[in-house]
């Protein structure tokens, strides 16, 4: 198993980041911190971006217990302590060592910890990420999304984020060179985010008991296998239809259990 799997490149909460994007620091949306390293740290919160939790509960698990005594942060071989660092926007050598994905990321942060940040508030702020051609930016929501999945937030909440992706799902995405840790990764890069973005649909589904959103690779497996990206955006496009009306029913179906004014 590549322990690379198991570093702050492949977690929701480093989400601007991938095994293949992103060079230099990255930032962590859990410890309010800049990760210098990120392929070389790792901590006991780890949210593998490449897997839905449910198909990666197993290995999930050893990790948490392997790092459980760890505080923070961690050095993915050694386990020595990482101290978290907060970003500081008026430092300018900090500022301009981030790139501007990561800096949104840290302004991200900034919002949605605020004492006075409410629930539409941090459900706004993070709406300002979808929709993106950048493949970057892609990564970043559907990783966001993810979190609010993982939080706990009420369903109510879940729901336009997620069909915001799902509008979204089959759209090819653009990287600029300056974005790929290899020059020649675009392909890699664009499956990586691919794979991102389904498994938020599919912990949509786990947390909703939809097994149509939890298994999609039933009908989009042999494309995956392939590496054929044209069969397989246009398969998600034949998809995502009644992926969208599958959602929609759930949560009108939530609100009619709420209640009015709910």
């Amino acid at each position: 198993m590549s322990t690379e799997l198991f570093s702050c490149r492949n977690c929701i909460h480093n989400p601007a980041q991938g095994l293949t994007l992103g060079p230099g620091a990255g930032f962590c949306l859990t410890w309010g911190s800049v990760i210098e390293r990120p392929e070389q740290t790792t901590c006991k919160y780890l949210h593998r971006k490449d897997l839905p939790m449910f198909l990666a509960r197993r290995g999930i698990q050893e990790h948490q217990d392997e790092f459980s005594q760890v505080p923070h942060m961690a050095d993915l071989e050694t386990h020595e302590p990482v101290v978290p660092r907060a970003y500081d926007s008026d430092d300018v050598p900090d500022a301009e060592r981030l790139d501007n994905v990561t800096r949104a990321v840290a302004a991200y942060h900034a919002l949605d910890s605020a004492p006075d940040a409410t629930a539409q508030r941090r459900s706004l702020t993070l709406a300002t990420f979808a929709g993106a051609a950048d493949g970057r930016r892609a990564m970043t929501y559907a990783s966001l999304v993810r979190r609010v999945l993982a939080s706990g937030a009420p369903a109510r909440m879940w729901t336009r984020r997620v069909l915001d992706l799902l509008d979204e799902i089959d759209a090819d995405v653009l990287f600029r060179a300056a974005d790929l840790l290899e020059a020649s990764g675009a392909a890699d890069a664009r499956w990586e985010v691919a794979h991102a973005r389904l498994s938020c649909i599919q912990e949509f589904g786990w947390h909703a008991g939809q097994e149509r959103l939890m298994y999609p690779m039933t009908e989009l497996g042999a494309h995956v296998a392939e590496e054929d990206w044209n069969g397989f955006l246009g398969a998600l496009g034949r998809l995502k239809g009644s992926f969208r009306d599958l959602v929609i029913a759930l949560d009108v179906e939530q609100r009619i259990l709420r209640g009015p004014g709910l």
